[in-house]
């Protein structure tokens, strides 16, 4: 089969390439799946650069696994090491099954899957069944291969973890990333408000349009001062980040009194710098989320009425996006990442993907969408 491969961790898109690999067999709890749309998320990034690789070397379980890190203590999970191929969710039709009931009784669905940390950038993946959703037929297949990544991280953030109560405001970077534009469709529809960070001002103006309650340009507006305009001096109680650097920064000064900020992404180079008596004085504090990490520390009850809750949330729209598709991707096109594509022709998919690194590599956008 054919499939996007990353040869080695690299800044640069020459490293990936379109392979002729062995076809994958399903094993216990497994599922074989012909793929047919995936996403190109800036996460993916994370696996092309060796990011996550570096990044998971600093954590204590992996002090002495340097070689290979692995994402979780229990050391069950390592980060593949190239060759290797790339892709973190996307949806197809499941042919074939491992030995379970689960898997066997996904054999010809459709399914949304993720495959974290790599995969759906091949004409066949194997899945873990846990991992693989039947979706109904009234979700198209574009919609349905961004099922996973960002719906889930923002019912889990927004719903889980910050809770948000109506009227009340909640502060967010990259707003008009595909999960920022998710968090603004759910606080229309639960109550609570947005104050969202963009970089240019034409950015703000196409959000406001979009129904966004407060908008702030970087370009020629100061955060901090800002958000002390918009919420009369008192700061927010709630706050997410997927840029990192100067902006996360700025956030942790807008956290009011037992605020909260989680970050989930490093959109910017540079690091945070956190000067303790900044979350010290409001009692405020500072989280990391990773999806997975975060789902193998709830209990069962609770993943379930994750679950639940991403569905209703689906079925209400929050999540439907523009979408774009593969097709010209070699003649030039204008492409958006966090957006599904198709690739039956895996050569202009490999294109597309080469596009977007090159351009990632020189200004990540601040509009990206990163777990």
């Amino acid at each position: 089969m054919k499939a996007v491969v990353v040869n080695r961790f690299s800044e640069h898109f020459d490293d990936i390439e379109v392979r002729d690999i062995p076809r994958p067999d399903p094993g216990p709890g497994e599922v074989l799946v012909r793929m047919k749309w995936a996403p190109v998320n800036p996460s993916d990034f994370n696996h092309i650069h060796g990011t996550y690789q570096q990044a998971l070397g600093s954590v204590i379980w992996n002090f002495d696994r340097q070689d290979q890190p692995a994402f979780d203590p229990d050391l069950a999970n390592p980060h593949p090491q190239p060759p290797y191929p790339i892709g973190g969710e996307g949806m197809g039709i499941v042919e074939s099954a491992g030995p379970g009931l689960m898997a066997r009784r996904l054999v010809g669905k459709r399914v949304a899957v993720a495959a974290a940390p790599a995969g759906t950038w091949a004409e066949y993946a194997v899945i873990q069944a846990r991992r693989a959703v039947p979706v109904p037929a009234s979700m198209t297949d574009e919609q349905a291969a961004m099922y996973f990544v960002n719906p889930l991280a923002a019912t889990a953030m927004v719903g889980f973890i910050l809770a948000p109560r109506p009227g009340e405001w909640l502060l967010q970077s990259a707003a008009g990333s595909a999960l920022g534009k998710s968090v603004i469709n759910m606080a229309r529809l639960q109550g609570f408000r947005t104050i969202n960070i963009v970089r240019s001002r034409a950015g703000a103006e196409q959000l406001k349009s979009q129904g966004a309650d407060e908008v702030i340009a970087t370009e020629d507006q100061d955060i901090v001062a800002e958000v002390h305009r918009i919420t009369g001096g008192r700061g927010v109680r709630c706050a997410m980040d997927c840029v990192g650097g100067e902006t996360a920064a700025d956030m942790v000064r807008c956290l009011g009194l037992g605020g909260h900020l989680v970050l989930y992404g490093t959109l910017s180079p540079d690091d945070m710098v956190l000067p303790s008596r900044n979350i010290m004085m409001p009692s405020s504090s500072v989280s990391g989320f990773f999806v997975p990490n975060w789902m193998a520390q709830q209990p069962v009850l609770r993943l379930l009425k994750v679950i639940r809750t991403l569905k209703k949330l689906h079925a209400q729209g929050v999540f439907e996006l523009p979408v774009s598709q593969v097709a010209g991707a070699h003649q030039g096109a204008r492409l958006d990442v966090g957006k599904p594509h198709a690739f039956a022709d895996l050569g202009p998919f490999a294109e597309l993907v080469r596009m977007i690194v090159a351009g990632h590599r020189k200004v990540p956008s601040a509009g990206a969408q990163v777990l």
